[in-house]
Parts: structure tokens; C-alpha cells; sequence
């Protein structure tokens, strides 16, 4: 039984497009074998996710389930959507996705028009928000922090959304994991605003991760910042 999708998805840029390109560059993988089958994969532990996916792209195909093992508690439910389509996959590679991308990727080149769009699809998949509180022993008080990261195990990936940045934020760090592997590009308060704004400047609903969107919320209210002043 064939399954319905948009074949045409990535040949031309807009605001849907540009946000799953983000995301397929964290959480997307292409797959082809020596039999000529070409296929595209999403895996995530956010069911949502998974779920946008396949609405933007117009596809029925079926997303898989698999449970959380039970003796390891570091590990999630994990949900997955394949679709085989070789035009899609050529189109993917023509932007700059290529398989074991994870390692190697390289920043695609992106519209300024779409750039938020596409920083908030690879965040959805490879971004984090943090909100920590510490005790400051030398003020004897208690102090917020509030940052915000990508993830990456290629530096040269980060080292072009920090140039994509430029103009929006005006600093950033890119560390090394030395446990896990990879790379962090961590971004200080008044930088995690700016990325607040362009990314969720007029984003849809159906184009955001609301769990992630949410703590952006309540560092805002916890930090008492205006709101209506950032977005």
C-alpha cells in the first residue's frame, strides 16, 4: 500500500520547510542501500515532534513505538517515522544533509528570511534550556541561572550557527563533552533572550516544541522579565 507525502517538501524554501530541515539536521537520518531504496528517518523521544513531522510533510505513513526498557532508567519511549523517497533524499542532499551526518555535518547555507525557522527545528531536536538556582556564598543568596545550548557532535556545525548568529547574539561558547562525546555551543542569559525572539517571533504552534517553549515561560516569570518585551 503506498503511503501519501509531499515529494516537493524541500524544493523550495519557506518557514514550514526551513523548520524540518533544522530538525532533520538533529534528529533526521537518510538511509540508501545497494538495492536503490532511499529513505528518510526521524527518531525522537518527543512524541510531538514526531507527530509535526509527519503532518508538514503530508505523509500517512505509520510512527512506530518502542518502550522504555524497564531496568534502565536513563532510557526513554522512543518513537520513529520512515519514509521511503528517493527525490526527497536527493533533495536533502542537495541542502547539505548527508548520511552519518553526525560527525561531519557542515551549516547549510539559509535564507536570512528563514533562519529563525530553521534554528528553532534543530533546537527542538538538539537544543536544551536551562534554568538552575545556586547559592552565591559571597552575597549569601540565592542566584538564578538561565542558559540555553545546542548540541552537536560536529564543531564545525556549531561553529556555523554561531556565524549565523551574528548580529543576534553577541557571544556564545563551544565546548567539548568529554564523557559523551561532542560539542556544546552554550549561550548566557542575555544571548538565550535574542534566541528567544528569533525563534519564536511569530512561530506557529504546529512549528515549536512546547515542552521546551514552556520553560522558556517560566524562566521569564521566575527571572520577571516582560514577556512582551522579548517576543
Amino acid at each position: 500500500m503506498s503511503k501519501d507525502f509531499n515529494t516537493n517538501f524541500f524544493k523550495t524554501w519557506s518557514s514550514e520547510m526551513a523548520y524540518i530541515l533544522g530538525y532533520t539536521f538533529a534528529d533526521g537520518s537518510l538511509y540508501k542501500n545497494t538495492h536503490g531504496y532511499y529513505y528518510l528517518e526521524y527518531t525522537s523521544t518527543d512524541a510531538e515532534l514526531i507527530e509535526k513531522v509527519r503532518k508538514l510533510l503530508g505523509s500517512s505513513h505509520k510512527i512506530s513505538f518502542r518502550l522504555r526498557e524497564k531496568d534502565n532508567p536513563n532510557y526513554k519511549n522512543c518513537y520513529r517515522i520512515q519514509i521511503g523517497a528517493r527525490l526527497i533524499v536527493e533533495d536533502l542532499e542537495k541542502l547539505g544533509v548527508i548520511q552519518n551526518k553526525s560527525l561531519v555535518a557542515k551549516f547549510p547555507e539559509v535564507p536570512r528570511a528563514y533562519i529563525g525557522d530553521f534554528v528553532r527545528g534543530y533546537f527542538d531536536g538538539d537544543g536544551g534550556v536551562n534554568l538552575k538556582q545556586y547559592w552565591r556564598k559571597s552575597r549569601n543568596n540565592w542566584n538564578w541561572v538561565f542558559t540555553t545550548q545546542f548540541t552537536s557532535g560536529s564543531k564545525d556545525f556549531l561553529d556555523g550557527l554561531r556565524k549565523s548568529l551574528k548580529g543576534r547574539v553577541v557571544g556564545g561558547q563551544i565546548r567539548q563533552k568529554h564523557q559523551r562525546g561532542g560539542f556544546d555551543f552554550i549561550l548566557s542569559r542575555h544571548d538565550s533572550l535574542a534566541l528567544f525572539k528569533l525563534m519564536y517571533d511569530n512561530a506557529p504552534v504546529d512549528m515549536l516544541l512546547k515542552r521546551k517553549y514552556n520553560i522558556f515561560l517560566k524562566a521569564f516569570e521566575v527571572l520577571k522579565y516582560n514577556i512582551a518585551g522579548v517576543a
